[in-house]
């Protein structure tokens, strides 16, 4: 079964059932308008009712997106995740010395023309964040690097990473 399901709501957006391991079912309406609403509900107690839990606009909504997929803090058990939606794969990816990567820009590098990614964030060891970097960032050890690419460019990326670079198929 798939944790989260997408219905088309005509006229209105699109709807997206998660219901977590945990229990429970969240419901996340994204409105054509850029508004999203959340709601709760208990599907243990066949008399519960949906709850509206809050909405928030297109600006918040997208703050809150990179607080949940860890651009904002990475827990400490979570360096290396990645997260699969219908064929993207967004990824981020803890370089730690004597990664290859390590004093090279990612123009330099050629991350996108070789490997495939695009490097979306790269949250600095010292807590700073670039978010959308340019060929002229320059990656650091401790760095994160948040990239977005198919499963098999992220595996090529973390290939290369780790020395063993392989072309992304």
């Amino acid at each position: 079964m798939d944790f989260i399901k997408e219905t088309d709501l005509p006229g209105i957006g699109r709807k997206f059932s998660a219901s977590p391991a945990s229990g429970g079912k969240i419901i996340i309406i994204v409105h054509d308008d850029g508004v999203r609403e959340i709601y709760r509900y208990d599907d243990s107690d066949a008399d519960s009712e949906v709850e509206h839990i809050v909405s928030f606009d297109d600006s918040e909504a997208r703050k809150i997106a990179g607080i949940l997929g860890g651009l904002a803090y990475t827990p400490k058990a979570l360096d290396n995740a990645r997260v699969d939606l219908k064929g993207l794969a967004i990824d981020w990816y803890k370089l730690t010395a004597p990664a290859p990567f390590i004093g090279s820009s990612i123009g330099a590098l050629g991350i996108r023309k070789n490997i495939g990614v695009s490097i979306i964030g790269i949250i600095r060891h010292d807590g700073g964040s670039l978010v959308n970097p340019g060929p002229e960032a320059v990656l650091q050890d401790g760095d994160t690097v948040v990239m977005a690419g198919t499963r098999e460019q992220i595996n090529a990326f973390h290939a290369g990473a780790r020395g063993n670079p392989q072309p992304a198929s």
